[in-house]
């Protein structure tokens, strides 16, 4: 069997993911290039969801190299990775954290109930506070603003899982275990604030 995406720490299923630790840095590095040093987040319950805490270690280190302090109890709302989760997680946020600049969502589903909570206080995007997902969904290219993401490579995930699944099939090899790349899709939801 093979999974793509998380594999629940089962060491004996082969899986092909996408480098959740490298790509959460790269979108915290985005913002930090375009000046914000008030950073928060938005993500999963990471004592449950791999993927999740993958994510967070990555953007929170990304943070301490650039010598930006992370306090969890401020930056950081857990929500399920849905419009309404992220949308209830982004209010919380904003009601403890308000002087927020950039906010790193897990999700693009996330970024954009986010988006809407943000639009519903009467702050614009990326005016006011900017806002970074991760999936490169297509409906990402048709949010308003557009939204600013880590793309995962979903072919090359789809495409590496069947050759691994056929590979299995026909030799019976030992689960494999493959890390792919990612891109950062600019869009219009980043302001540069340098």
């Amino acid at each position: 069997m093979t999974t793509s995406g998380e594999n629940f720490g089962f060491k004996n299923l082969s899986s092909v993911t996408t480098d959740d630790f490298k790509a959460a840095r790269s979108a915290v590095n985005y913002l930090i290039q375009k000046g914000h040093r008030r950073i928060s987040i938005i993500g999963g319950k990471y004592r449950v969801s791999n993927t999740s805490e993958i994510r967070l270690r990555g953007a929170v280190e990304e943070l301490n190299i650039h010598g930006i302090t992370f306090d969890e109890s401020l930056q950081y709302e857990t929500a399920r990775y849905s419009l309404d989760g992220a949308y209830k997680a982004a209010q919380r946020l904003l009601d403890k954290n308000p002087k927020t600049t950039g906010i790193f969502a897990m999700s693009d589903v996330m970024a954009m109930g986010a988006m809407r909570a943000i639009a519903d206080r009467g702050l614009k995007i990326p005016e006011d506070i900017s806002i970074i997902g991760f999936d490169g969904i297509d409906l990402a290219d048709y949010y308003n603003p557009k939204l600013t993401t880590i793309c995962q490579l979903q072919d090359e995930l789809a495409k590496s899982s069947v050759e691994i699944l056929l590979r299995q099939i026909e030799k019976k090899d030992k689960p494999l275990h493959k890390v792919l790349s990612f891109n950062l899709k600019v869009g219009e939801s980043v302001k540069d604030i340098r």
